[in-house]
């Protein structure tokens, strides 16, 4: 009868007849080969290298516990099962080394202990059951049968079966991450109990697998990931992880989108190494994931290949390594080093939040400078329509500063654009008569960067996210990448009040009239305003509550131009 219903899942979901445990990305088979490049590629070698501390690491700490400290999320605690559960099984596999065999049994165990995986915030669910589910597979054929049920039990009673009943949510759609990690995390469930528990797992694989295929959305037309690079890895990780149980019965067909989506997290960060943090991320060094590692390898991507080894032998060398929960996968799947040519130096995407970016060469300290258009009203969004971000000799200038406490109160409601590090009155954009953006502005696109007689050039249509403020609102911008400069030319049509440019920077700032000079290091920026007789001014960006983030050494230079019927604000930069 088992044998019946394994045939019939199947059928029903599409994929070849189940194999054997350990199945989930890491077959006993691919050990062999996975220890070889250990030996021959100095940079897997150095990944194998942490997850093995890692996993000494876990040998001392605590195991997971039912701990909600905000009253809403289990899920530090289930990403900490991921990482210990991981490495310790990882590094029972590559080593036989016994400890790590039963640390991870003791994670395991306390995991399937726990009252539930907090079904009322679903990505504790998604993320637990990844966790718990990869550590009965890969330690499957070692277990006892009592360890067996017990894992197979709390899969199927604290992950799958609670689908049923807590998971009728709007994720259930392709809307978000949430998506993306909730589809990806039920279906490695319902892969590790396709055998044990045959009559809960075919719709819960189906469904899931269709929601994810539907969630390749996320990245049309052009790559760009609408919540920003930090939740690109979050929520490309799950997609990726979704991908790969289907890339065991045959090799995967990508899209050209899935190498479109590597180059865009190459383009969006900067010579200083860090992104343009956009949407409800927080800023510092580009990540790592699994995620870039898989999409690099499967697309053979000469350019994904070259910036995703380049970032992990930077970020693995500094002294605060990535953390990386999944650096396993990320092993695993990383490709052979490959002759890559550079990038193209400007590149433009045309999604929900479209974006430009443009730099003056491929060195750590050139110009670079990322802006964006969008919209107030995606997922994760701020008010940051038309900011930049710049970054000059290795450093950031001009900053976003990045989300604040999710558990502010309305965060994600009504009262979200209350908070000061979400409204335009905190990024590198206008503000007119002191107003915020228009929180449903339709999203405002950047035009196709054009070049001529060596100046590259883009505009933003900011008139949605100025709506009953002015009539019209655009925002032009020319990098000149041979002088090492940028302007800034914004042309209002009917504005209600006064037009304040401001950006937000932690550079030392000396003003005199309509020229603004910010020092670091030993290099400048230079600012002038040809406009009128503007004149610079310099306040702190303090947010306005002692419960918000308070941005220390951060300030805000701006002008402002008085109210008129037809304004053009220059602004131009330049670096020395």
């Amino acid at each position: 009868m088992r044998a019946l219903l394994l045939l019939l899942l199947s059928a029903w979901t599409g994929f070849a007849a189940t194999p054997a445990h350990p199945r989930l990305f890491l077959p006993d088979s691919a050990i062999p080969t996975l220890k070889q490049r250990i030996a021959s590629d100095s940079l897997a070698k150095t990944l194998h290298d942490h997850a093995i501390e890692k996993a000494n690491h876990v040998l001392t700490e605590p195991t997971v516990r039912y701990e909600i400290p905000d009253g809403l999320r289990l899920l530090a605690q289930s990403r900490e099962g991921i990482a210990r559960i991981l490495h310790t099984a990882y590094a029972w596999r590559m080593t036989g080394d016994r400890r790590y065999f039963d640390r991870c049994v003791k994670e395991l165990d306390a995991a399937s202990a726990l009252q539930d995986w907090n079904p009322k915030h679903f990505l504790d669910v998604a993320e637990m059951g990844t966790a718990v589910s990869i550590g009965y597979d890969w330690l499957y054929s070692d277990l006892t049968p009592e360890q067996r049920h017990r894992y197979e039990d709390a899969i199927a009673t604290k992950s799958l079966e609670t689908i049923k009943t807590k998971a009728k949510g709007w994720w259930t759609a392709p809307t978000n991450n949430w998506s993306q990690v909730c589809s990806g995390g039920l279906m490695i469930a319902a892969d590790a109990l396709a055998e044990a528990r045959p009559d809960l797992t075919p719709p819960i694989l189906e469904k899931s697998r269709k929601l994810s295929k539907e969630c390749e959305r996320f990245y049309l037309p052009d790559g760009a990931y609408p919540e920003g690079p930090a939740y690109w890895h979050y929520g490309t990780t799950y997609e990726v992880l979704a991908m790969a149980l289907e890339e065991r019965d045959g090799p995967v067909k990508l899209e050209p989108l899935w190498q479109q989506t590597s180059r865009f997290l190459i383009h969006a960060t900067g010579p200083s190494g860090m992104p343009f943090n956009y949407s409800d991320a927080p800023p510092g060094p580009a990540e790592t994931s699994s995620a870039q590692t898989w999409i690099a390898a499967r697309t053979a991507d000469p350019l994904s290949i070259q910036a995703v080894r380049d970032l992990l032998t930077r970020r693995y060398a500094e002294k605060k390594t990535p953390s990386d929960r999944f650096l396993p996968l990320t092993l695993l799947w990383l490709p052979a080093a490959k002759a890559s040519p550079q990038p193209e130096l400007t590149a433009s995407y045309l999604g929900e939040q479209s974006l430009a970016f443009f730099r003056s060469d491929w060195t750590a300290d050139a110009l670079w400078l990322g802006i964006k258009g969008g919209t107030p009203a995606a997922s994760h969004a701020h008010m940051d329509v038309g900011s930049f971000v710049l970054d000059w000799a290795g450093s950031r200038w001009f900053h976003d500063l990045g989300s604040d406490d999710y558990n502010l109160p309305g965060y994600f409601g009504a009262q979200r654009f209350t908070y000061f590090r979400l409204q335009n009155l905190s990024h590198n954009t206008l503000s007119i008569g002191g107003q915020l953006q228009n929180p449903k502005a339709k999203p405002c696109p950047v035009s196709p960067i054009v070049t001529r007689d060596g100046v590259t050039t883009t505009q933003v249509n900011l008139d949605s996210a100025y709506e009953g403020q002015c009539k019209e609102v655009r925002r032009t911008v020319s990098f000149d990448a041979a002088r090492h400069q940028i302007e800034f030319a914004d042309h209002l049509v009917s504005a209600t009040g006064p037009v304040r440019w401001q950006a937000v920077t932690d550079a030392k700032v000396s003003v005199a009239g309509n020229t603004a000079t910010l020092e670091k290091g030993g290099h400048r920026l230079v600012l002038t305003c040809p406009t009128g007789s503007l004149t610079w001014k310099v306040a702190d960006a303090t947010a306005p509550t002692e419960k918000e983030k308070s941005n220390p050494g951060k300030r805000i230079l701006s002008l402002e131009a008085p109210r008129a019927d037809d304004i053009t604000l220059i602004v131009r930069v330049q670096a020395q």
